[in-house]
């Protein structure tokens, strides 16, 4: 399935990508990115992988360490990204 990032998805990867980066240098940034490309390719093509949130059952969270979750819906004919998000913050209730 076609892989769509929201804008959301976009400025919370940034920002996260932005800190690895600050706190943790090149190496960790790259790893971080290369982590979150397997997971998004893993579910363009299997995106039921990944277990129903716990909050909305339309939304779906993937880990990609355990700092850092991505959550996504699935449509008719494409995948959208949501937003990515930190997991040590305080939780969201949507």
């Amino acid at each position: 399935m076609r892989v769509v990032w929201s804008a959301n998805a976009e400025f919370t990867f940034d920002v996260i990508v932005n800190y690895i980066e600050e706190k943790f240098g090149v190496a960790a940034t790259k790893k971080f990115i290369g982590k979150v490309d397997a997971v998004i390719f893993s579910i363009s093509k299997q995106p039921y992988i990944y277990k129903s949130s716990s909050f909305n059952k339309k939304v779906r969270k993937a880990t990609i360490n355990k700092q850092c979750s991505l959550f996504y819906e699935i449509n008719s004919q494409t995948i959208l990204l949501s937003y990515f998000w930190n997991n040590r913050q305080e939780p969201l209730y949507i």
